[in-house]
């Protein structure tokens, strides 16, 4: 039979495969291929199939870990180099063996280390399992409930699913949208601030007439990197005793980023942090549309923010907006009864007079309050207009740390990324506005 290490490192590596992919999958905001789906359903089956052997293994070896696992051999008469007390209901029988190899390890401070000690070898953490007390059951070192539960009847254990349900992670739309390039250093990126101006010249005969001189004028933004990210610190029992909280922590860390880098390209100060598109982009019909019962409002304002956009920038064009506000749309063109829809769906896309649609969630929303005036939607070339720069690579970072709360058992699951955001064209995306009143 295999070692339990061994087995226990060949599952780690088929969970760790099955998660990259996921995760290459979310960094990219796409759905996992047809092809992904069949390896990790090949390597959801080959994880399931060590688990199988690790439990066979332990229960011919031992059960590996913590004192909830210790089981077989009574402790008093292992200090006095006796045999191990026989197993209580649940427990496996530690072998002789293991318990001379312990009381060993014990009288040399841990100097004494033979190859019997891996029957109770903890493969996860490191250490030795402890041999049961005599009369020690679960309900009195697990924990008790309390006067009228002494004997710790509170702590009976009731099974918990090990699959740990999620949040949905919220529209992070401006990524899929934007430009996005890799770097390693601060970038300078110029750009065309004005155009060189052109104008009649007479014909030159008895006199010269010269050409009048105009030169465009540029200018430049740094594109820089900032880092984000976040920890979480999990018990080690934690760890042990639920299998997938791990891939669980992993896949909250990068959500998390996700969610906060969004958060920075649509409102972000531009100062120690990305640049947000709202207030940076073009003003768009500039007077803000007020609110009405009817809903009207939004449909003109999408009509008139098409007069605004340059026709170079079409090709790529694209809304940005919350959910929310793309059923108010919805919801005024049903009031309208327009001849032919503008909003329509093509192929899986929403599609805003033919132009398709992004959704992030954190774009402002409606204003339902006495406002000066909120953009809650964008159009234009974003390709164009943002660009966002990933120091080091678009996914998110995470490393295990394990050793600096060692002592406390505990490990850090960190995750972090450096990126930036800026407008690098303010005129290819242009803004609508609504105020309240």
């Amino acid at each position: 039979m295999k070692n339990i290490l061994d087995l226990a490192e060949q599952r780690r590596t088929a969970l760790q495969a099955m998660q990259e992919i996921e995760v290459n999958a979310n960094v990219k905001h796409r759905a996992v291929t047809p092809d992904e789906e069949v390896k990790m359903t090949a390597l959801r089956y080959e994880a399931a199939g060590i688990e199988a052997d690790i439990k066979a293994a332990t229960a011919k070896q031992g059960a590996p870990g913590t004192l909830r696992h210790a089981i077989g051999g009574n402790f008093a008469q292992l200090l006095t180099g006796g045999s191990g007390a026989p197993a209580k209901s649940g427990q496996t029988q530690m072998s002789a063996d293991y318990n001379e190899a312990f009381l060993n390890f014990l009288r040399s401070g841990g100097k004494q280390a033979s190859s019997a000690l891996s029957e109770g070898f903890d493969p996860l953490f490191g250490g030795f399992a402890l041999p049961s007390l005599p009369g020690m059951s679960s309900a009195l070192y697990e924990g008790s409930g309390g006067s009228s539960n002494g004997a710790g009847g509170y702590a009976v254990n009731i099974p918990t699913d090990g699959q740990i349900i999620p949040l949905a992670t919220p529209d992070l739309g401006v990524r899929s949208v934007a430009r996005a390039i890799p770097t390693a250093t601060d970038i300078k990126l110029p750009s065309q601030s004005t155009f060189g101006t052109a104008g009649i010249k007479a014909e030159s005969g008895a006199t010269t007439n010269t050409f009048a001189e105009s030169n465009p004028a540029l200018t430049q933004l740094t594109l820089s990197a900032y880092m984000m990210g976040l920890t979480h610190t999990v018990s080690w029992e934690l760890l042990q005793d639920v299998a997938m909280f791990q891939e669980f922590g992993v896949r909250d860390l990068l959500n998390a980023v996700a969610i906060a880098e969004d958060g920075f390209f649509v409102s972000g100060t531009g100062t120690n942090q990305p640049q947000g598109l709202v207030g940076n982009t073009g003003t768009g019909m500039a007077t803000p549309y007020l609110v009405e019962s009817t809903g009207s409002y939004l449909l003109n304002a999408t009509d008139d923010i098409l007069g605004t956009l340059k026709g170079s920038y079409f090709p790529n064009a694209a809304w940005l907006m919350s959910r929310a506000t793309a059923v108010a749309i919805r919801k005024a063109q049903r009031q309208a009864n327009l001849y032919a829809n503008v909003w329509t769906r093509e192929n899986g896309r929403d599609m805003l007079h033919g132009f398709p649609v992004s959704y992030s969630a954190a774009m402002p929303a409606i204003p339902t309050a006495t406002s000066a005036g909120v953009v809650p939607i964008l159009f234009g070339s974003f390709q164009d207009g943002y660009v966002i720069g990933d120091r080091g690579g678009a996914g998110t970072f995470v490393k295990i740390l394990d050793q600096p709360l060692a002592t406390a058992g505990q490990t850090v699951l960190l995750g972090y990324k450096r990126v930036d955001g800026r407008v690098r064209r303010s005129e290819a995306i242009q803004a609508i506005t609504i105020s309240h009143s």
